[in-house]
């Protein structure tokens, strides 16, 4: 173990190893004889008393806790098992706040006593098919994840429903949201720039959204199609998106049926 001496002492690996210089000097030297001899082996005796009890203590604590914190969850399959809206679920009208400008940011007309810069919530957004994706600017996943999604906003911009588009274009009727958990709008517009984004990114710094959401991992994205009381889920997917962006849009829209 590599060690520094310093004018006080000995330190090895920066903890302090002897005692502080001149202390041992000090120190007269020990008695012997059947009493001091007695009074060691009471000391040890105790000694090794405490240490049981403190590892005794240690093993229930640890079998206790065992049942109160969450286990981690292994894949995909079991984190959509703990999530709080699986497929088929019903999914909340969340207010997502103020969204970052983008080209993407398609909304109602607000009557004419509303105030501007009032909370949007998700049913405020255009669309019948909505693909929300959870991120943080902090995940490092979620970063590579960002590529993927740009090139799936601009499949979803360029590409008609059926595979030759006779059915009509997609976008207005799919619709790619980000929410940024953890990231205040410098992120979130540090985030659109490093990596072109062009869909509305939603800031949620004191985490709310992703509280409301159930405090997932991410990235983490919900497909969600609204109907007529409410927002039903059509599947979720767990971390990054995996595939080509062309290859999730077909499940999305196999899953969302025909739009109109």
């Amino acid at each position: 173990m590599a060690s520094v001496f310093s004018r006080r002492g000995l330190w090895m690996d920066g903890v302090r190893g002897v005692l502080p210089h001149g202390e041992a000097r000090r120190r007269a030297v020990p008695a012997t004889g059947p009493a001091t001899r007695f009074g060691r082996l009471h000391r040890g005796v105790l000694l090794v008393a405490c240490l049981l009890a403190f590892v005794v203590a240690s093993v229930t604590m640890a079998r206790a806790g065992q049942s109160a914190v969450p286990q981690e969850q292994p894949g995909a399959g079991a984190h959509d098992a703990a999530t709080p809206w699986p497929a088929g679920a019903r999914f909340p009208d969340i207010a997502l706040g103020p969204a970052a400008p983008s080209p993407d940011m398609a909304m109602p007309e607000r009557a004419p006593g509303d105030r501007e810069g009032l909370p949007a919530r998700l049913s405020d957004l255009r669309g019948q098919v909505f693909i929300v994706n959870l991120y943080s600017w902090f995940c490092a996943p979620c970063q590579e994840e960002a590529p993927a999604l740009r090139a799936l906003h601009a499949r979803i911009a360029s590409v008609g429903q059926g595979a030759s588009g006779s059915r009509g274009e997609l976008a207005g009727r799919v619709r790619l949201v980000g929410i940024a958990a953890g990231d205040d709008w410098n992120l979130v517009q540090a985030f659109r720039q490093r990596h072109g984004l062009a869909f509305p990114l939603f800031a949620d710094p004191e985490l709310a959204l992703h509280g409301q959401l159930g405090n997932l991992p991410v990235p983490f994205t919900w497909v969600l199609r609204r109907e007529a009381d409410g927002f039903r889920v059509l599947f979720t997917h767990a971390g990054a998106l995996s595939g080509t962006p062309a290859d999730f849009l077909d499940r999305v829209l196999a899953a969302a049926g025909p739009l109109s």
